[in-house]
């Protein structure tokens, strides 16, 4: 008689380098993960986030044995010598340059896995069949402009047909005059920027094209308002690199098979949007796109579904997903144990072996390719 049992098992250690964009939640949901499946974790969180940073630190060190989570603060220096360490797992979100650099790092310790979870240009197609307010309000609200568009799922770029094209450009500028005001400025909803260098990042993104709405700044405050860009100069930064800001790139196209044969779409974003009743063009936008998630007419709401695994499918997207069941799958590995109660002896399967015994291998073989 022989058994066979599976298990989950967890990894062990666990490392969590977290991103600055949502520095609270990337750090805890990995670990609820980590945690779940029977793992102990350590938290670095982003520099960029000092205050956040120094309130998980208190909290979580305060409440946790060190031996199950603990929360260790630094510069990148500090992500640096963590990542060296021997931790049996290792999670990371942030942005696909950082990633790299951490993939090439632990692979010399042949850590075993390594999630990254990047974000990429999710590229956001509305065909001449999906304008509606709601829509457009969708858009405006998830897309671009909640925290400020520094969110790795928000929409990169909008596409939409040229027939709809100036009806579109003019909802988007009511909906944001709805939702903010004339000046965003002082509207308690609007976020700011992070940090400098990303502000700066983006200053130089809102000068390739037309400002269509927007387009105003403070330096001093990290303040950019949300901008709509329209003719954007061809080659430009802005349509190749993740913009990761309160700018919306809003982009007329003809033809759907054409807009999608042109390779301006990242068909491996992390997350593929299309506003659409059309079902052909979602069909062929579904069989186009290698995301591991394509929304149809709503934005953001699927990554708060615990039933919907969060990730990406390679190259500027990441790998691996968690959320829900993912993420304990993710952070655990299944074995098999396999008991004999009784052993068998079978004198015949040990060598040397007679014409006899070949014979009746042959025979066996000759039964299984016949079914």
């Amino acid at each position: 008689m022989e058994v066979i049992e599976r298990t989950s098992n967890p990894y062990g250690s666990v490392l969590i380098i977290s991103p600055w964009n949502y520095p609270l939640q990337l750090s805890l949901m990995p670990a609820i993960s980590a945690i779940a499946a029977g793992n102990c974790c350590v938290i670095k969180p982003s520099e960029y986030t000092p205050a956040t940073s120094e309130l998980l630190e208190k909290v979580v060190n305060q409440t946790f044995s060190s031996d199950q989570l603990v929360v260790v603060t630094g510069d990148a220096q500090m992500s640096k010598r963590l990542t060296i360490l021997p931790f049996d797992l290792i999670f990371f979100t942030g942005s696909q340059q950082t990633g790299k650099a951490v993939l090439q790092q632990v692979s010399q310790q042949l850590t075993p896995p390594v999630i990254l979870e990047l974000g990429g240009k999710n590229p956001c197609i509305m065909d001449e069949t999906g304008f509606s307010t709601a829509a457009i309000q969708e858009i405006v609200w998830g897309g671009k402009f909640l925290n400020a568009g520094q969110t790795c799922i928000a929409p990169d770029s909008l596409f939409v047909h040229v027939t709809i094209y100036e009806k579109v450009l003019s909802e988007i500028s009511k909906s944001l005059l709805a939702f903010y005001g004339a000046h965003p400025a002082d509207s308690d909803d609007y976020a700011r920027i992070c940090h400098r260098s990303h502000f700066q990042k983006l200053i130089d993104f809102m000068k390739q094209g037309d400002i269509w709405y927007g387009g105003e700044y403070d330096e001093d405050t990290l303040f950019i308002a949300p901008t709509v860009i329209t003719d954007i100069e061809q080659g430009s930064s802005i349509m190749r690199e993740e913009i990761f800001g309160p700018l919306l790139p809003v982009i007329p196209y003809t033809d759907l098979q054409s807009l999608l044969s042109e390779n301006e779409i990242q068909r491996d974003a992390l997350t593929a949007y299309m506003f659409s009743t059309n079902k052909s063009n979602i069909q062929i936008y579904k069989q186009h796109m290698r995301s591991t998630c394509v929304s149809v007419n709503q934005v953001i709401h699927h990554a708060a579904n615990p039933h919907v695994a969060f990730g990406g499918i390679g190259g500027a997207s990441g790998h691996s997903s968690y959320h829900g069941k993912a993420g304990f799958k993710a952070c655990s590995y299944n074995r098999t144990n396999y008991r004999a109660f009784h052993y068998l002896h079978v004198p015949d399967k040990y060598p040397p072996y007679s014409d006899k015994d070949m014979n009746v291998v042959k025979k066996f073989e000759n039964g299984l390719y016949k079914r």
